[in-house]
């Protein structure tokens, strides 16, 4: 059972959200699941978001999942008259979130010094492409276009470069800036004074990179494709059975130990190539092939309950698709309507007080 809007945690914060496509309207949609009354603002155009591939009646699956528990409304900031019916909404409002760019932003006036001027209590929030550095402050980009500069897509995928499947860096950076606003906020219990809040796809995905940046320094070694496996633990990620494949992960000597129990394979923990995670990282195709070969014995559904039974992470490969028949999946899945017709989707991944915040869809 979904919470009462005025139990959830941001009940009565009023958030202006002037921002197209996903990462910053994925902020709003956040704050607004919380409980934040969030006005969209689109152009008369509507935004960009509405038209991306697939689309049902004057929207599409982006376009609701980043906008929904959002009011909708329509200026054209062209016109005085819209720009000034904006300044009105941001006299009442907590936060403002936007990923205009800096010249557009002075160029309307919305620039954080002119706004904290006129509304020192308002907390700003900004979400870009690139982030402070100067040389590219007004540059445009997207998820894919960013996750290549990150190095994202340099260590995803197996023969060749893959972009992550879902847009990591939009929906990192929109969560990064809800929680830099929800920490303002939080300040401004103590000062009054609202806070400038900024982040970006590309700081976004360099912190994603951390682990991939220290390794290097550690040992020098260039970052390489590992597939559905791990870098740094082995054995890991996809294996084939008698009739499909499994996902396992192996994260230490431990897991090794009761991994190779229950495949009857505990000769393998003497073998001095795979007795540390360090030699079985080294030796991992080797590996590899051992455990597929047993592996193969066993039948997808038996080979998880095997492993699960042993206290071995392991999983089965599924679509997306598949998650709206997942036991596990069904408490979070909310029904909603869109544009007049019944879908499921998930709510926000926090249960607060054991439930999940309400979802309504922007029609």
């Amino acid at each position: 059972m979904p919470l009462r809007s005025d139990a959830l945690p941001l009940a009565g914060i009023v958030v202006v959200d002037l921002s197209s496509n996903i990462a910053a309207p994925f902020t709003g949609a956040i704050l607004a699941d919380l409980g934040a009354d969030v006005i969209h603002i689109e152009p008369p155009t509507g935004d960009d978001s509405r038209r991306m591939s697939p689309t049902q009646g004057n929207g599409s699956a982006y376009f609701y999942v980043v906008n929904r528990n959002k009011t909708l409304h329509t200026l054209n900031l062209r016109k005085q008259a819209d720009q000034d019916t904006l300044h009105k909404l941001l006299s009442a409002a907590d936060v403002f979130v936007t990923n205009l760019r800096p010249r557009k932003l002075t160029e309307l006036g919305l620039d954080d010094p002119s706004l904290r001027t006129r509304f020192p209590q308002l907390i700003t929030a900004n979400l870009n492409a690139y982030g402070s550095h100067i040389d590219e402050l007004n540059q445009a980009g997207y998820d894919g276009v960013v996750q290549a500069r990150a190095g994202i897509i340099a260590v995803t995928g197996d023969a060749e470069p893959a972009r992550a499947g879902v847009s990591v860096l939009d929906m990192g950076a929109g969560m990064w800036l809800s929680i830099g606003i929800i920490s303002a906020l939080f300040k401004r219990t103590q000062s009054g004074i609202g806070s400038s809040v900024a982040t970006s796809l590309f700081e976004t995905g360099v912190s994603w990179s951390s682990y991939h940046l220290l390794a290097h320094q550690i040992s020098g070694a260039t970052s390489t494709r590992s597939g559905t496996g791990h870098p740094a633990f082995a054995p890991y990620g996809l294996f084939p059975t008698s009739d499909g494949e499994v996902m396992i992960g192996v994260g230490g000597d431990a897991v090794f130990e009761r991994l190779v129990a229950a495949i009857g394979r505990s000769d393998l923990t003497k073998d001095p190539r795979f007795d540390t995670n360090m030699g079985r990282v080294t030796h991992q195709e080797q590996l590899r092939e051992l455990i597929s070969e047993s592996f193969r014995k066993f039948s997808t559904a038996d080979l998880i309950t095997t492993l699960r039974s042993a206290d071995v992470p392991a999983d089965r490969l599924q679509l997306p698709e598949d998650l709206l028949k997942d036991p596990a999946a069904a408490p979070q899945l909310t029904q909603v309507v869109v544009d007049g017709h019944d879908a499921v989707v998930p709510a926000l991944p926090i249960r607060i007080n054991g439930e999940y915040p309400p979802i309504k869809f922007p029609s």
